[in-house]
Formats: C-alpha cells, sequence, structure tokens
C-alpha cells in the first residue's frame, strides 16, 4: 500500500490526508503545532503524527502542505538530506516562482498548486473532497518520471493537473486568485464601515455577488500577507490594471 507523508496539517494537508486515506494510502503527518497535528488525527487526515526523518526514509510521495516561508525552509533542508530517488516531493503554495527556484537541483521535488481552498482553516475544516474536479497546477521539472509520479498523485485525488510554467503561474494568479482576495478584504473593510451607521439593512441588502466577497474576506490574513508579499510584483501590476479599468468605467455626468 502507498504511503503518504503530509508536513503540515493545516486545512489543505488535512483535506490532502482524507482524499489520500479514500484512496486506500497510509498517511502519516506532522505539524509545527502541535494542535493541527493532533486535530488531523481526530478527523481521520492522518493515521498517526510522524517524524519528518521517517517521512522522508519511508514514504512514496511527502506533501509540504506549509505557507510560503515554511516551504522555502522546507526544500533548504532537503538539500541536506539523502532523498530516496523513487520518491515524489511536492508542495502546495501559492506562488511558484520562489518555490521553483529553491528547489533548483533536487530532482525529487514538483511544485505544484491546487486551485482549492475555503474560508474556514485549521484540519477541522478538511474535506475530501476539496480538490475533486478542482484544477490542480504544476510546474514541469528536468525529471520527467517524477513530474509524471506528481500528476499522478494529483489525478488520484480526483484533481484535474494543468501544467504551468512558475512565472507564468504567479502572473496568472496575480489576476485570477491573488487581486479578488485583495478585493474582498478590502469590500468587507467598507462593508462593516457601512454597517456600524446603518445596521442589519446592509447585510439584508448584499446579493450573491457581495456575499461570495464576504466569504472571501473572512480567509485568513496572515496566511494571505505572506502570499501578497511573495507576489508583490504581479499583484502590483494587476493593481494599477484594475484601477485604469475602473476609471475607464466612470459614469459621467
Amino acid at each position: 500500500m502507498a504511503q503518504l507523508g503530509i508536513i503540515g496539517t493545516g486545512l489543505i494537508g488535512a483535506s490532502i490526508g482524507l482524499a489520500a486515506r479514500s484512496c486506500g494510502w497510509n498517511v502519516v503527518g506532522c505539524d509545527r503545532d502541535p494542535a493541527a497535528a493532533a486535530g488531523a488525527l481526530r478527523a481521520g487526515a492522518i493515521e498517526r503524527v510522524s517524524e519528518r526523518d521517517e517521512m522522508y526514509a519511508g514514504c512514496d510521495a511527502v506533501v509540504i502542505a506549509a505557507h510560503v516561508s515554511g516551504t522555502l525552509e522546507e526544500i533548504a533542508s532537503l538539500r541536506r538530506r539523502s532523498l530516496r530517488s523513487d520518491q515524489v516531493i511536492l508542495d502546495v503554495a501559492s506562488v511558484k516562482a520562489p518555490i521553483a527556484r529553491a528547489a533548483v537541483g533536487i530532482d525529487t521535488f514538483v511544485p505544484t498548486h491546487p486551485m482549492a481552498g475555503a474560508e474556514r482553516r485549521g484540519p477541522d475544516a478538511a474535506r475530501a473532497d476539496l480538490f475533486a474536479g478542482r484544477v490542480w497546477c504544476y510546474v514541469p521539472t528536468s525529471s520527467e518520471a517524477h513530474t509524471a509520479q506528481a500528476v499522478a498523485f494529483v489525478e488520484v485525488l480526483g484533481a484535474k493537473a494543468v501544467a504551468v510554467e512558475a512565472e507564468q503561474h504567479d502572473a496568472l494568479v496575480a489576476l485570477t486568485s491573488h487581486l479578488p482576495q485583495l478585493l474582498a478584504y478590502a469590500f468587507t473593510e467598507r462593508i462593516n464601515e457601512r454597517a456600524a451607521s446603518d445596521g442589519e439593512i446592509v447585510d439584508a441588502l448584499c446579493g450573491p455577488a457581495a456575499r461570495e466577497l464576504l466569504r472571501l474576506g473572512r480567509s485568513s490574513p496572515q496566511m494571505w500577507d505572506e502570499i501578497f508579499r511573495e507576489n508583490r510584483e504581479e499583484l502590483d501590476r494587476e493593481v494599477q490594471r484594475f484601477r485604469k479599468a475602473l476609471d475607464g468605467r466612470r459614469l459621467s455626468g
């Protein structure tokens, strides 16, 4: 039976664990936060808590499910390890260029990014079907064998594997993901300001688009601040273009 190790048992890591276990994988995991690891164990996302050394020595696949900074730290640690050549290691960070640059020369590593998530965080919010039918990007590497392993793993979880170069990925998600999230935070702040003066009627008059923005506005600011920072140049470009688009749509008179 295939063995999976998960480093980081928050929403994404725990959801990967649930999905993999539903497909028959044996899954172990760890997290810097003992409460998160315990939550993943309680939710059935992992079978037991494991040390990193055991994962890298015994697992067929290892997923680094951490924020960008944590992922970069873990990649740096890989250079001090003797890695199995038949093992695939992948990440799930929301930006890919810094990850791909950091991992150059680590043949077993494949940068990936599932286009899935939720406003809630932590293992208690995890779902086995979180990736079903969703796009899961991957950056092809010089190792065709390990890239193929990563694609096979993604598809086992029910996702649609889509190849993209790291720089193109970051430029596109700045528009399709990061800009909408930034707008959601700004919109939520404005709604809260108006609700302070107008009360419950503000919520009553929110349509579907507004409610979706408010849902996004409940996402973890700590996580998104790091993503915004890591993809700042591309996001800044899209913000400027959006401002120009707004200027072009202003009503006259």
